[in-house]
């Protein structure tokens, strides 16, 4: 299928990216910074949008609450961006949360984790694992039901999502009811076959800026066996939550976003698996705007409030 017209009229009046190893990091996540915040929000109402910071291990997590309009107590979600691990922040994909707080009915913890070359694996896993944990014992403190809860992301997002719920069923605790799972790869590095080679040029992300992303964040190629950063690569993946996946049609990364799915139900695990034709990689970041990204937001959010209905 070819590139959706919008998006294709959209990419056609803009320069086209450089390959992101070409580019100083610094200049790299100021353009990504600038780029995203100049989105428009998704017109909806929240109650209340506040940032603050909770423990983590040896170091303050700064994360943003976004709470929904009505009585609570409200199902909880964590949510982790997207960025490759290297960009990103809790501006750059506010209108993912924002999106999914007022759609999923949900109180959504956004997280600024810490991002490599900088901080290397698994300091943005430890860190979101961190909050998660925190949610599970303090969700009364955000107006929250500890006993709903989510985790969620998109790209890096979505493979930290992933990695939490195995956390979590590994640790006995938080009860995680829900991930949901932007166009995250099941597998590092991603395999250079099908969608790899079809789209390995973009338009958005390319094979090597995919390749890149992973460079940066790994110590060394063990950690690509790692579950956290591989969750096809756990041992096990029975009593897993039940699990959104997203995947855009035009992304080089869609066969290993794809590939989990099946390992999930080998395992027993419900899914629900869906591909948005003629999308590209972040495609949900046009929320406001885009109607395959706002379809796709919803089809989250029902997801979502299926398994995060109170009993």
């Amino acid at each position: 299928m070819p590139l959706d017209p919008q998006i294709e009229a959209m990419l056609s009046g803009q320069p086209e990216w450089p390959p992101v190893s070409s580019v100083p990091l610094d200049a790299l996540r100021e353009g990504v910074r600038a780029s995203s915040t100049q989105l428009p929000p998704p017109p909806v109402s929240l109650a209340s949008v506040s940032d603050r910071s909770i423990p983590g291990a040896g170091n303050d997590i700064c994360v943003r609450v976004y709470t929904p309009e009505g009585a609570g107590p409200f199902p909880v979600i964590a949510y982790f961006h997207g960025g490759g691990f290297v960009v990103g922040d809790l501006d750059t994909q506010d209108m993912i949360a924002r999106g999914l707080a007022a759609g999923a009915e949900s109180v959504v913890v956004s997280v600024d984790y810490r991002l490599a070359p900088e901080h290397k694996f698994p300091a943005p896993f430890d860190d979101c694992w961190a909050v998660t944990q925190w949610i599970g014992t303090h969700a009364a403190e955000l107006g929250g039901d500890p006993a709903r809860l989510a985790v969620a992301g998109d790209s890096a997002g979505g493979v930290l999502a992933s990695a939490c719920a195995l956390l979590a069923r590994e640790a006995g605790a938080p009860n995680i009811s829900a991930v949901i799972n932007w166009y995250g790869p099941g597998v590092h590095p991603v395999p250079e076959e099908g969608s790899a080679v079809e789209f390995a040029n973009g338009p958005i992300l390319r094979m090597e800026d995919a390749h890149f992303f992973s460079e940066m964040l790994i110590r060394d190629e063990r950690d690509l066996e790692d579950f956290r950063l591989s969750p096809m690569k756990a041992k096990s993946h029975k009593g897993l939550p039940p699990t959104f996946i997203a995947a855009a049609e035009c992304d080089p990364i869609r066969d290993s976003v794809e590939a989990y799915a099946p390992i999930l139900r080998g395992a027993d695990v419900e899914v629900e698996l869906k591909r948005y034709p003629g999308m590209v990689h972040g495609f949900v970041s046009w929320l406001a705007f885009l109607p395959v990204a706002q379809e796709a937001m919803a089809d989250a959010c029902a997801f979502a409030k299926r398994h995060l209905k109170a009993a």
